[in-house]
């Protein structure tokens, strides 16, 4: 006689029998129904031989690609590719699905080839896919093109570290001055998760080991605007400098 098939997945059974403080509720809750995940709850490994239609990706500058499957790469990777022109870009985006009051959050795992004069973003904006300047307009002292967002940001015009900023309906939020400098050619895992109206950032390394938060950085976001995921590459000179994304997870709690 075969076992019964476990299909109880929802955050009560979780709640029940873990308990809502516990370490184990809140690693296996993004695994129940009451969780929106994007391509399921272990995310993208773009393994496949061409990029998943839900995306949206553009490009601009002289030589510069969209976002694309880069074949031939053990468990799978794409490449965003700023081109050669100064301020050529390449970035990635996916609908506006995605909220604060819904505890949204990314993870993604990514390498810059060179650091640089370059500029990169990750994180969740209400800019879509199509954008020259990017959510970030000016690093220091921040200003923005995106109404909200909330990004890592590294802007060499600045300096090379990676930099939690939040931006909620035109107001900055205090920058979050991790000290985070990428290595070039490294991957690194870099997250965001939404709570309301605050946004919490986290770093791990290559091989998995949290090396900074969760960080909170308050009122960096509205709430209730719709966002997108968010990843970007720019070049700040008339220099080539790529992206390589080995692997975005995005989940978010489902509305009631």
């Amino acid at each position: 006689m075969a076992d019964r098939l476990g299909i109880d997945l929802g955050r009560e059974f979780l709640r029940t029998n873990f308990g809502s403080g516990s370490d184990l509720y809140s690693f296996l809750e993004r695994y129940t129904m009451d969780t929106a995940s994007w391509l399921g709850p272990n995310g993208d490994d773009f393994m496949g031989d061409t990029l998943h239609g839900g995306y949206q990706s553009t490009a601009s500058g002289a030589a510069s690609v969209a976002a694309a499957i880069s074949t031939g790469v053990v468990n799978g990777a794409i490449l965003l590719d700023a081109g050669t022109d100064n301020a050529g870009r390449s970035d990635l985006s996916l609908g506006l699905h995605f909220r604060g009051d819904q505890n949204a959050m990314m993870i993604a795992r990514v390498t810059l080839a060179t650091i640089t004069t370059c500029k990169a973003e990750i994180g969740f904006t209400d800019v879509i896919s199509g954008t020259d300047a990017g959510a970030v307009n000016v690093k220091a002292t921040p200003t923005f093109t995106a109404t909200d967002c909330a990004v890592w940001c590294l802007d060499t015009n600045n300096n090379a570290n990676w930099e939690g900023l939040g931006n909620a309906a035109g107001v900055a939020a205090t920058t979050l001055a991790a000290g985070i400098s990428p290595v070039a050619a490294t991957y690194e895992y870099l997250g965001v998760a939404l709570l309301d109206g605050d946004a919490y950032y986290t770093r791990w390394s290559a091989a998995g080991k949290k090396t900074y938060g969760p960080t909170r950085q308050a009122s960096a976001i509205t709430k209730t605007v719709l966002l997108t995921p968010w990843l970007f590459v720019q070049n700040r000179s008339a220099a080539s400098h790529t992206m390589t994304v080995d692997w975005l997870g995005v989940w978010q709690r489902r509305t009631t």
